[in-house]
Parts: structure tokens; C-alpha cells; sequence
């Protein structure tokens, strides 16, 4: 290789290596621990670990930052959310502590989907959760609103509610006014709860 075939292949390598950095600094700078909670024209921004909100008792959706599921590559990256109807069933949640010490969140408690493969209405219960993904444009329980580099902005929709698996129920005929949202990113997939991973939300229903 001569002296300028080798000086244009060391550019183009370090070009491509800007370009990935940059790329990969973007998608991450893209990337936050906020939790949203979207009603009508309403946005509700949970930053902090625990929170409290009031929504009307109408449908409403989650947004949220993540990665692609991909099970070809063990990258199992979802939300994990266990809705409780009962403060006290929330348990010890403290960071460093393995997921597996829930009852909501050890392995087999993945609540199964609708007919349509989504979670529509919201499952409330303090023996499983609702497990998130989206692993491309055919197979996915949760829907795409943007995208930056391997940086997801993902939307669950809820349109109603069933407690315990029993009847699917509007949010109006509902007759409980809290809500307890325990929601989980295990982002570097250690099955550990992380600092930034956890939000307890609270949502009070309005009468």
C-alpha cells in the first residue's frame, strides 16, 4: 500500500470513528430516565423516583426511552410496569436490590397480551406485570414515536382497566381512585434495580 492510498485509508477510518461516537453520544444524549404520562393535551413528567400525579378517569399513555428488543442478541430490553391497587403491596423497593425479591417482577410473572399481541386495557395486579417491548414494526406491544441512533421513544396506550384478570372495565366505571405504577427500565439488563431504573408513581383518579 503506498504512501497516499495508506494516508486516505487512515482518514476514512478515523472519519468513520468520529461517526460512531457521535452517533452513540446523540442517541444516548437523546435517551433520558423520564417517564411521561400523557392525557388529551396534558403532559405529566416524572424525573424523580417517586411521584405523584392526578389524571381525569379517561384513557391516557406512558412515554418512555429505550432500546430495541432484539432476542437473537440476548438483548432483552423492555419496560416492566406492575400496576397495584394497594400502597402496601408495593413492598421494599430500594436500589441494589435484585428484581427477583418482588412478587410483581420475578421471572414468570410476565402478564400475557391481548388477542392483538397489547396490552390495552391496564392489568391490575400484585402478582405480575405488564413486560413491554418492541422489537420491530410487526412485532411489538408498545408503539414507536421517534427514533435517534439505537434510542427508542416508545408509547403504551391504555384505554381501560380489569383487576385481577376479571372484566374489563372503562376508567369511568372504575371504583378505586388510586392507582400504584411500579415501573421498571433495567437498562443494562443485570436484573438488579439500578439507580435511575425505578419510578413509583402514584396516580390519583379525579372523581
Amino acid at each position: 500500500m503506498n504512501r497516499g492510498i495508506r494516508k486516505l485509508y487512515c482518514r476514512a477510518l478515523l472519519i468513520g470513528l468520529f461517526l460512531t461516537l457521535v452517533i452513540r453520544v446523540e442517541g444516548q444524549s437523546f435517551m433520558n430516565n423520564n417517564v411521561t404520562f400523557i392525557q388529551g393535551d396534558s403532559s405529566y413528567v416524572v424525573s424523580a423516583e417517586r411521584d405523584t400525579i392526578e389524571i381525569d378517569k379517561k384513557p391516557f399513555s406512558i412515554r418512555y426511552f429505550g432500546k430495541r428488543y432484539n432476542p437473537d442478541q440476548r438483548q432483552f430490553y423492555v419496560a416492566q410496569i406492575a400496576v397495584l391497587d394497594n400502597r402496601k403491596d408495593i413492598g421494599v423497593l430500594t436500589v441494589g436490590m435484585s428484581k427477583e425479591n418482588t412478587t410483581y417482577f420475578e421471572p414468570g410473572t410476565g402478564m400475557a397480551p391481548g388477542y392483538n399481541g397489547k396490552y390495552d386495557t391496564l392489568l391490575v395486579s400484585d402478582k405480575g406485570h405488564h413486560y413491554l417491548l418492541y422489537e420491530s414494526e410487526n412485532d411489538h406491544r408498545v408503539g414507536l414515536i421517534s427514533k435517534k441512533a439505537n434510542i427508542l421513544e416508545l408509547e403504551w396506550k391504555i384505554s381501560g382497566v380489569n383487576f385481577n384478570q376479571t372484566k374489563d372495565l372503562s376508567f369511568n366505571e372504575m371504583k378505586k381512585s388510586t392507582l400504584y405504577f411500579i415501573i421498571l427500565l433495567d437498562r443494562n439488563l443485570d436484573g438488579i434495580i439500578d439507580e435511575g431504573e425505578l419510578k413509583v408513581v402514584t396516580v390519583n383518579f379525579k372523581p
